[in-house]
């Protein structure tokens, strides 16, 4: 049994702590806000950036979950450099490191030429917030032994943004290469990467979370537009080919048998547009 800490337990936080606490672990949550836990794990509420270090527990492993509170550089810093800076004041000095499980960013890959990318691929963000990502990477990792998870786009239930600018008719603008990965499979990716903790497996610098299916955002917003009953909101029809982004692919999950439950966007929408007609979003 481990004792995991997981500094940010919002809907994927969550979603591991339960996970976690049925495999028998001692896990402890902190969200910012909110007093709503995992049954069996212990709660902690209050900003990370602002606690005091004897609010910390020691810890074996350590996931950091954050989410910005809005796409600026001053938030993403906030949001995940400034957390870091609080594990790294508090644990650096605990007898035997903590392992980090830093939940990051696909942004990290600057490249937006179609190119395939991969758990080889260097580091090299663009943007000023995928900067402020691969900083936070870079501080960790001086100091504790530490994976950065990088994520492509998550979706999943209650994720309804491209669902809504789908039905809105907004002009869906030039087409891209998308990459996705389903909220239940970075759960999932999450424990498998726990396990391989705990098992004292030698673990990657970085690894890539992702369906393994990138597609042209076009053809996603087709599929879906079809589903939702309206009309594409296509200028330029000859544009099809897309003009920008990347393709992701990543290894080591898959070496470690991990397998997505949703292996494309088909299989993860089906319950999303189910979802989302529920709640009353379709006539």
């Amino acid at each position: 049994m481990a004792t995991i800490l997981i500094a940010g337990c919002g809907d994927l936080g969550s979603g591991l702590g339960h996970e976690l606490v049925s495999q028998g672990h001692n896990v402890i949550g902190i969200r910012r806000t909110g007093v709503e836990f995992p049954a069996g794990v212990t709660g902690i509420t209050g900003d990370l950036v602002t606690m005091e270090d004897s609010a910390l527990p020691d810890a074996d492993i350590i996931f950091l979950i954050m989410t910005p509170k809005g796409r600026t550089e001053e938030a993403y810093r906030t949001a995940y450099l400034d957390t870091a800076k609080v594990l790294i004041r508090r644990y650096q000095s605990q007898s035997k490191p903590p392992q980090i499980f830093f939940v990051s960013s696909t942004s990290v890959y600057g490249e937006s030429q179609g190119e395939w990318i991969d758990e080889t691929t260097p580091a090299q963000p663009k943007s000023a917030t995928s900067s402020v990502l691969r900083e936070t990477e870079l501080a960790l990792t001086s100091v504790f032994p530490t994976v950065a998870v990088r994520c492509s786009g998550i979706y999943g239930s209650g994720r309804f943004r491209l669902l809504q600018k789908i039905e809105s008719g907004e002009d869906w603008g030039a087409n891209s290469w998308t990459n996705r990965i389903h909220r239940d499979d970075v759960v999932s990716a999450l424990v498998t990467l726990a396990e391989c903790a705990v098992a004292g497996k030698a673990l990657p610098n970085q690894v890539i979370v992702t369906d393994q299916t990138p597609v042209s955002m076009w053809e996603v917003k087709l599929w879906l537009a079809t589903c939702l009953g309206v009309t594409p909101a296509i200028k330029k029809s000859h544009d099809f080919i897309p003009a920008s982004g990347k393709r992701i692919q990543g290894q080591y999950l898959l070496s470690q048998g991990w397998r997505p439950r949703y292996p494309s966007y088909v299989s993860g929408y089906q319950s999303l547009l189910l979802e989302y007609k529920n709640e009353g979003n379709l006539s």
